[in-house]
C-alpha cells in the first residue's frame, strides 16, 4: 500500500498494466523478429521499458516489470521456446545481468523520486512565505532539475550498460567458440563496467547530498589551497598520483567548503580522465567575482568524451553554483586546444544566506 500512496496518478490496475501486461505485449510484438533479433537486442528494449516504468510508477513496480521481462525473455526468445527450462547454463549469465541492471535502474529511480518528493516538500514550505511569482519560479527550477537528472543518468549509464550486455551475450552465445583469454577479457569488461556503474551511483549520492544541503549550507571564508587538497583526496584513486599546476592569484574565497570541494573533485576527475597532462588549477578574485577553473590540453576524440554538459559531474557543478548564485561553464580555447571548466560566483556571504 505504500507504493500505491506514492502513485496517486495511477490505480492498481493501471500499475499492473504497466509492469506486467505491457512487457507481455512488448514481447509479443518482438516475437516475429525472433529469427533475426538477438537476446541482447530484446533485453535492451525490455530494459528501456523498465526505465520508463521506474520513472512513472516507482521502484517496486519497476522491479516487478524486470522479473516479468526476464521470464518472458526466457520463455519466448531462448531455446527451447515456450518453456522456462534453460538448456545452456551460459544463458543464466544473461538473465542475472539483466535482472541486476533492472533492479539497479529501479533503485536509482527510487532515489530520484525521493529527492523529488523532498524538493516538493521544500517548495511547499517556501510557498507559504512567497508570492505567486516566486512559486512559479521554484516549480520551474524543480522540473528543470528533474529533467537534468534524467538526462545525466541516461548519458552516464548508456555506455556501461551496452558493454555489459554485449559481453554477457558473447559469453552466453553457444555458436561462438571463445578462447580462455577471450573469456577472461569479456569477464574483465563486465567487471570494469560494473565498477563504472558503481562510480556513477556514488555521483548520484553526491548530487543528492548537494541538493539536501541547500537549506543548511554555510558561506564563510575558506582557503582555496585547502579546497584543492580536499578535492584531490576525495578522488584519491584517480588523482593522488597526478601532478597539478596551481596558480592562485588570491588565497581565500567566500563559499561553502564542502560543496566547493565536491564540485572541484568532479572537474579534476573529468580533466584527468579525458585530457592530457599537465592539469592547471587557477583561482582569482576580481571585482568581487570569484573564479575557480580547471584546464588542460585535449584532443578531438577526448573532447567528444568529456563531461561537457550532459553528465552527472556537470549536474553536480551546476547545482553547487546555483546554491552560490553563480554559474558553471565549459569552453574550448581554439588557439591552445585547451578544455576549460570554470566555477564563477560572487565573493559575498549574502550569496548563500538567501538560500539558507
Amino acid at each position: 500500500m505504500k507504493t500505491l500512496r506514492h502513485n496517486k496518478r495511477f490505480a492498481l490496475w493501471q500499475l499492473l498494466l504497466l509492469s506486467v501486461v505491457a512487457p507481455v505485449l512488448l514481447a509479443l510484438l518482438l516475437l516475429p523478429a525472433r529469427a533475426i533479433a538477438t537476446t541482447t537486442d530484446v533485453a535492451m528494449l525490455q530494459l528501456l521499458w523498465v526505465t520508463l516504468v521506474a520513472q512513472y510508477a516507482g521502484q517496486r513496480w519497476a522491479i516487478i516489470s524486470t522479473f516479468s521481462s526476464v521470464l518472458l525473455l526466457n520463455l519466448l526468445f531462448v531455446e527451447p521456446y515456450y518453456t522456462l527450462f534453460v538448456h545452456q547454463g551460459d544463458y543464466v549469465i544473461t538473465f542475472v545481468v539483466m535482472l541486476l541492471l533492472g533492479i539497479f535502474i529501479a533503485r536509482l529511480s527510487g532515489r530520484l523520486r525521493l529527492q523529488l518528493a523532498r524538493a516538493k516538500k521544500y517548495m511547499r514550505q517556501r510557498q507559504l512565505l512567497n508570492n505567486k511569482t516566486r512559486q512559479a519560479k521554484l516549480q520551474a527550477e524543480l522540473e528543470h532539475s528533474r529533467a537534468m537528472m534524467l538526462r545525466s543518468l541516461s548519458h552516464d549509464l548508456r555506455t556501461p550498460l551496452a558493454t555489459i550486455m554485449g559481453a554477457s551475450s558473447m559469453l552466453a552465445d553457444d555458436e561462438l567458440s571463445l578462447s580462455e583469454a577471450q573469456i577472461r577479457e569479456q569477464a574483465t569488461n563486465i567487471y570494469q563496467q560494473s565498477s563504472l556503474l558503481s562510480q556513477h551511483f556514488d555521483k548520484v549520492m553526491e548530487l543528492s547530498r548537494v541538493q539536501q544541503m541547500q537549506s543548511s549550507m554555510k558561506i564563510e571564508p575558506v582557503a582555496v589551497s585547502d579546497i584543492i587538497s580536499a578535492a584531490i583526496a576525495r578522488r584519491a584513486p584517480v588523482l593522488a598520483e597526478q601532478s597539478f599546476a596551481i596558480e592562485l592569484a588570491d588565497a581565500d574565497c567566500a563559499a561553502d567548503a564542502t560543496l566547493l570541494e565536491i564540485a572541484l573533485a568532479n572537474m579534476l576527475e573529468n580533466a584527468v580522465k579525458h585530457g592530457q597532462q599537465p592539469v592547471r588549477i587557477a583561482f582569482s578574485n576580481c571585482n568581487g567575482q570569484c573564479s575557480l577553473s580547471v584546464s588542460n590540453a585535449t584532443t578531438a576524440k577526448a573532447t567528444a568524451q568529456r563531461d561537457s554538459g550532459t553528465g552527472l559531474g556537470t549536474a553536480i557543478c551546476q547545482a553547487v553554483m546555483h546554491l552560490h548564485a553563480g554559474q558553471f561553464t565549459t569552453e574550448i580555447n581554439a588557439a591552445s586546444e585547451h578544455f576549460i571548466a570554470r566555477l564563477s560566483w560572487p565573493h559575498t556571504t549574502t550569496a548563500g544566506a538567501k538560500r539558507g
